[in-house]
């Protein structure tokens, strides 16, 4: 049953990590295609992106509930809970991005007020505008996605991730530079090209994800949109939780300097890259448990869960083992190791990468114990627990260390560790408590 198990969770894990890392190449299409428009757009969006991502991340958790439902429904063999599940995530998705859009656009109009002066406002407010267009079929997409991933059938959402990835790849520089008869519109164009891609993902994967829910008509979308917005909003704010300690740490690196503060985000975005596949192994994993939760089958729950963990641990051991033995080898993909003028930026994020050895496998273990508890329904605990796991902990450990103890800018990453460490634990010990009680109760 264990292998069984593994080679299920494996078939639906490939796909999935291989979306995930076309999601992340969309994001970093943009960013290059600007950079070389120039430091001042690539400023303006980088501000831009910084008002914009933190609310859209929480919305994005909340839509993270639709496939917990669909799988749980799945497995039980209730073909109607998942078409209904999938009618109301599309709904949730509409309501969602009709409440949030109209705030985004108030706040692009209110960044001349609010950007700092070495900013270009009026850039940063026009890639918010436009970027924001892809808000809606981006929501949606996570509902088709989750439909088609939760029923155990990801192939298509990776397809469908890489024909957006090409789209993104050829619109972007042919928008911003005006390639052909096209005008150069500049960040707007980069914007309108990743909100097209978002456009085109949802328009392909409709007509796969209505395939595999079934054709009936749905029945009480009502219910089903309050049960799929009071399992999503904790998930929404979990994220939220977690993304916000981010942020709060990359603001406080930057007391230690602009150096410091460009060794910080070099760690960041390649251990973000790493991330990816546990992000795809809990995403899998999720749904395998919330097929056997589905099914009353809790024993097999807990080894869908178990496997998961276990498949997460080692691949970021992995690459623990390379950020500890090639440092220069990573960060040589973002920057001149042997440049001299680079030498005090390289020591430094050698420095992190020591830390995000013990960092990422904590923090493939917490991802993935998160998704099992998604399948298992549970979202209210582990907000709980990340509230004080990055907040309590992370925050205060790492203020603690960087300025309380003058352990300097490494204090910050300890700080993370820690609570990255508190939230694995905690988490994991969650998902044998409820798998164990429910074991016993069937």
């Amino acid at each position: 049953m264990w292998t069984t198990e593994l080679l299920a969770l494996l078939r639906l894990a490939g796909p999935v990590i291989l979306s995930q890392f076309a999601s992340n190449a969309l994001a970093l299409i943009a960013t290059a295609v600007i950079g070389r428009l120039g430091a001042a757009e690539l400023a303006a969006a980088a501000y831009a992106n910084a008002a914009y991502y933190l609310v859209f991340m929480m919305l994005v958790g909340v839509m993270l509930s639709v496939a917990p439902r669909i799988s749980q429904a799945h497995g039980a063999g209730d073909t109607a809970g998942v078409t209904r599940a999938l009618h109301a995530g599309l709904r949730l998705a509409l309501l969602l991005g009709a409440a949030v859009l109209p705030v985004v656009w108030g706040v692009a109009a209110l960044l001349p007020h609010l950007a700092p002066a070495d900013i270009r406002s009026d850039l940063a407010a026009t890639y918010l505008r436009v970027y924001s267009l892809g808000m809606l079929p981006t929501l949606a997409f996570m509902a088709l996605r989750g439909t088609l991933e939760g029923t155990g059938t990801p192939r298509p959402v990776t397809l469908t991730a890489f024909l957006g990835l090409a789209w993104a790849a050829v619109a972007s520089p042919a928008l911003a530079f005006g390639w052909g008869p096209l005008p150069a519109l500049g960040v707007a164009g980069a914007a309108a090209a990743s909100a097209s891609a978002a456009w085109l993902m949802a328009a392909v994967l409709w007509p796969s994800a209505l395939k595999r829910a079934g054709h009936e008509k749905p029945s009480n979308l009502s219910a089903e949109l309050r049960a799929l917005f009071k399992l999503g909003w904790p998930i929404g704010l979990t994220l939220g939780a977690e993304g916000g300690m981010f942020t709060v740490t990359t603001l406080l690196m930057a007391r230690f300097g602009p150096e410091t503060l460009a060794a910080h985000n070099i760690t960041l975005q390649a251990i973000n890259a790493m991330f990816m596949i546990p992000l795809g192994l809990a995403s899998a994993t999720s749904v395998r448990v919330g097929h056997s939760a589905g099914a009353q089958d809790y024993a097999g729950a807990r080894r869908a869960g178990l496997i998961g963990l276990a498949l997460a641990v080692t691949v970021m051991l992995g690459f623990a083992a390379l950020e500890l033995l090639a440092p220069r080898t990573i960060l040589g993909v973002f920057v001149s190791v042997n440049d001299p003028r680079n030498a005090a930026l390289v020591a430094t994020a050698t420095g992190f990468l020591t830390i995000a050895a013990l960092f990422q496998t904590v923090d493939g273990l917490q991802v993935t114990a998160n998704g099992a508890l998604r399948g298992l329904h549970d979202t209210r605990w582990p907000l709980i627990i990340s509230l004080v796991a990055y907040w309590l902990i992370g925050l205060g450990c790492g203020s603690l260390l960087a300025f309380g103890l003058n352990v300097g800018a490494r204090g910050l990453w300890f700080g993370l560790t820690a609570g990255l460490t508190f939230a694995a634990a905690a988490l994991v010990w969650r998902f044998f408590r409820l798998t164990g009680r429910n074991i016993i109760r069937v």
